[in-house]
């Protein structure tokens, strides 16, 4: 039988409609195809007897591979997570989870990832800007969305990045900018003569972070063998966050300087630490444990600190980063040059240091208007430059 052909009103065709059936029918095998054009259909006709001519029977009645639907965007969020979650460290994985829950997988999640616009991203980014979100969470937002659409295109789900089409689109900062909140000497001093007394378990904490400048996981990161009383000095080698141990946030290990008072409460603090452990039967490992041994959760020393400032008389809000302002506040004021500080701090870069805390340095902006006003009083030196009156 061979290929044949049937048109609307030709022998075989079903009618009812204006559509062209081509079958075929070779060896007991049939097959019809469907189509709305002469032309389709012909093309069709002439591309199977062409195979069956040539012996190739199996292109033929071997039906294609059903097209894989197109994946959606949290498809491709999963994907790239998969590549780039891995190697988050643990602060940047619950941001970045945060971002992907409130903003991103409820605006595109279900949606083919092929079939958003750039015209779909701008309309949703300017109703995202007139929340009046921060600068930086806004740039973070944008960050996230651009690398999930550009591990897209790599992977040949997108041709182009939509996300392109925002860059660059942040908007005035309008909003009032947070300064670090930092306790003075006097609140400082209070504030942990309180937690002697009321929180004796947080007291040799909230001192280190203060006296040393440390970030809170870096300070439960602590172990015991961290610590060297001869020089005064503590080795932070690990940050924990939510249970989770990484490298501190710089990514490098730093050995930081304490005061000798700060010293001689922890050798007083690992002593009662390796009791404590002794009764558990364990050996004494982290610097700050919990009931168990393991280091202690997140919350417990904020919630000290809150009950701490409370009971000292200090009306403020202030989170225990803000004990590492305090550090670095206090330290610039007493005259302790930038770069120590930003050391200490294990900022990347004092450039760091000095936007946050440059304000800080004493007189340092009255030594630059000082210089000036000798600049502008003293004799020139520019020999075309004449104070001297014009002749009438």
């Amino acid at each position: 039988m061979g290929v044949r052909i049937q048109k609307p009103g030709a022998p075989g065709h079903p009618g009812g409609n204006r559509r062209i059936y081509v079958r075929v029918n070779h060896q007991n095998q049939r097959k019809t195809r469907v189509f709305n054009s002469t032309k389709a259909a012909e093309r069709y006709s002439d591309e199977v007897e062409y195979l069956l001519k040539h012996g190739k029977v199996e292109d033929v009645f071997t039906e294609p591979a059903p097209l894989t639907p197109a994946p959606t965007f949290t498809e491709a969020v999963e994907r790239w997570w998969a590549v780039e979650g891995a190697t988050m460290k643990g602060g940047t994985q619950d941001t970045y989870q945060n971002i992907l829950h409130k903003h991103l997988n409820p605006a595109f999640g279900e949606r083919p990832i092929s079939d958003i616009t750039i015209a779909d991203v701008e309309a949703w980014w300017a109703g995202l800007r007139a929340k009046g979100y921060s600068y930086k969470r806004l740039r973070t937002i944008r960050g996230i969305l651009a690398a999930i659409f550009r591990r897209a295109v790599t992977a040949g789900m997108l041709t182009r990045n939509p996300a392109d089409a925002i860059a660059g689109r942040m908007g005035r900062e309008d909003r009032e900018v947070r300064q670090a909140e930092w306790l003075t000497e006097a609140e400082l001093s209070k504030a942990l003569a309180v937690a002697g007394q009321r929180e004796p378990r947080y007291h040799p904490l909230l001192l280190t972070i203060a006296s040393s400048g440390l970030r809170q996981g870096e300070a439960l990161g602590l172990q015991v063998g961290d610590l060297d009383f001869e020089r005064c000095t503590l080795a932070i080698r690990r940050n924990i966050r939510k249970h989770r141990i990484g490298s501190p946030k710089s990514g490098k290990p730093r050995t930081v300087d304490v005061p000798p008072f700060t010293m001689a409460v922890l050798r007083g603090w690992i002593d009662t630490v390796r009791a404590e452990a002794a009764v558990r039967g364990q050996e004494a490992t982290w610097l700050f444990p919990g009931n168990t041994g393991k280091p202690i959760e997140d919350k417990c020393p904020r919630e000290a600190l809150r009950r701490i400032l409370k009971a000292a008389g200090i009306p403020r809000q202030l989170r225990i980063h803000d004990l590492r302002h305090t550090y670095a506040s206090l330290a610039l004021q007493r005259g302790v040059p930038l770069l120590v500080v930003s050391r200490q701090l294990g900022h990347a870069s004092i450039a760091i240091t000095a936007d946050i805390y440059g304000h800080l340095v004493p007189n340092a902006t009255r030594e630059a208007a000082t210089a000036w006003e000798a600049i502008l009083t003293a004799p020139s030196r520019n020999p075309r430059a004449s104070c001297a009156p014009e002749s009438a």
